[in-house]
């Protein structure tokens, strides 16, 4: 199906499906609702796969935590069952420490607390939180694009429609689309009475230091806005997930590597970062008799958390690098004139409107691609691409190009034989 990371499996299953089939039900208890195809692959990853990720482990370590046994210390003998579960509780909420076996237990109090595990009590809310950031870019870009015109999601449902419609009715709901878009195109054209108008138009066909709805390129100046939000989002927490766990987590992911390459198989059992065997301290007033006890406790939650920020690690770090790329791919093909021409030409290709060599109709391409379709139509379309098929989206284009060509025709003749 389409192009890009949008890709058609044997089974007629796309990627989407296969994620919404095994995420899908987390997602709608977690309200995160429909998919809208107002975006790319890559922009799904971030702000819905990616959530529902995060509200699964949260689901399995909230469980772990509140439902079952999350820490058990190992008491003396003489402790009672009560003892137990006043040390179990009490380490539980006023956190342990980690000292490997091989060492001796620190006698000064100020260096236990050094090696102190503040974090475990916390990672569902960690989770949540890092949930919520990842939704922000995504709602920022539901408000810039609430009040548009031209709904991108309407664009690529209805070309979804024609794909299941009966071909009795397709090119019906063709021309719907084609209507639709071109409406929104002739209705976006710019005010000629604001300042310096003229300046401002040949600015805005290149570049994006002119921006809004009326100069064509407000919706590709959103998009790369939020793109570049969804990578900083991912770069951010890959470094804060590294302030707030300590130890150098952002170099975590390559040490399990080459723990792994020296067929080190005890490297994840003996991880400082998410020790399973801890100690901790406590007090016991009797009377005035104040009892200072240090026990040893198993984390079983750790078990978890360890496996959970492993996956989250190189999780970040492929958004981080997939984001960037996406950014820069969205960015190189919509910036150049060059690049939206021959995306454009590539479609009428397609449909052989135009010929497969040559120059023929190149210099109309252009006029079509920067005077018609500016950089909010190409973007519309660009989109389209990735959620529909080439067929369709090709189709879209050739209607679309005939509108414009015989737009120009009547212009021609309203005007004594000049093109407007």
């Amino acid at each position: 199906m389409g192009n890009g990371l949008c890709v058609e499996t044997s089974s007629s299953w796309t990627v989407f499906d296969w994620l919404d089939k095994v995420l899908g039900s987390v997602g709608s208890y977690a309200g995160l609702g429909k998919l809208r195809n107002d975006d790319d692959f890559t922009d799904r990853l971030s702000h819905h796969y990616t959530t529902m990720l995060l509200v699964i482990f949260t689901i399995v370590v909230s469980t772990k935590q509140y439902v079952g046994d999350a820490i058990q210390c190992w008491c003396p003998a003489q402790f009672t069952e009560a003892h137990v579960n006043y040390a179990n509780q009490i380490c539980w909420v006023s956190n342990t420490y980690h000292v490997p076996m091989e060492n001796v237990i620190p006698t000064n109090p100020d260096q236990r607390r050094e090696t102190m595990l503040t974090y475990y009590q916390w990672v569902p809310f960690i989770l949540l939180f890092m949930g919520i950031l990842f939704k922000l870019p995504r709602i920022l870009w539901k408000a810039l694009t609430f009040s548009s015109a031209i709904s991108l999601d309407k664009v690529v449902s209805l070309i979804y429609a024609l794909q299941m419609s009966p071909k009795v009715e397709r090119d019906e709901k063709l021309a719907e689309v084609t209507d639709y878009i071109d409406t929104w195109l002739i209705s976006s054209e710019q005010y000629r009475e604001v300042c310096c108008f003229p300046l401002k138009q040949k600015v805005s066909k290149y570049s994006c230091f002119v921006c809004g709805r009326r100069y064509g390129n407000f919706f590709i100046t959103s998009a790369i806005i939020v793109k570049f939000l969804y990578f900083t989002n991912a770069f951010l927490q890959y470094f804060a997930l590294n302030a707030f766990l300590g130890d150098d987590f952002a170099a975590w992911g390559f040490e399990i590597i080459t723990g792994l390459a020296d067929e080190n198989p005890d490297y994840m059992k003996l991880s400082p970062r998410f020790p399973r065997v801890t100690l901790c301290d406590f007090q016991i007033r009797q009377m005035n008799n104040v009892q200072r006890w240090t026990v040893q406790c198993v984390l079983p939650i750790n078990l978890f958390n360890s496996k959970i920020f492993l996956f989250i690690w190189f999780w970040l770090v492929f958004l981080c690098i997939s984001s960037l790329m996406t950014l820069c791919a969205t960015f190189y093909a919509t910036m150049f004139p060059a690049r939206r021409v021959d995306f454009i030409r590539k479609y009428l290709t397609l449909r052989r409107v135009v010929p497969f060599r040559g120059e023929g109709e190149r210099r109309l391409i252009r006029r079509f691609v920067m005077s018609y379709l500016r950089f909010d139509g190409f973007y519309v379309l660009r989109v389209a691409a990735h959620n529909a098929t080439d067929i369709l989206t090709a189709q879209v284009i050739e209607n679309l190009y005939r509108k414009f060509k015989q737009r120009r025709v009547e212009s021609k003749d309203l005007n004594g034989g000049e093109y407007v």
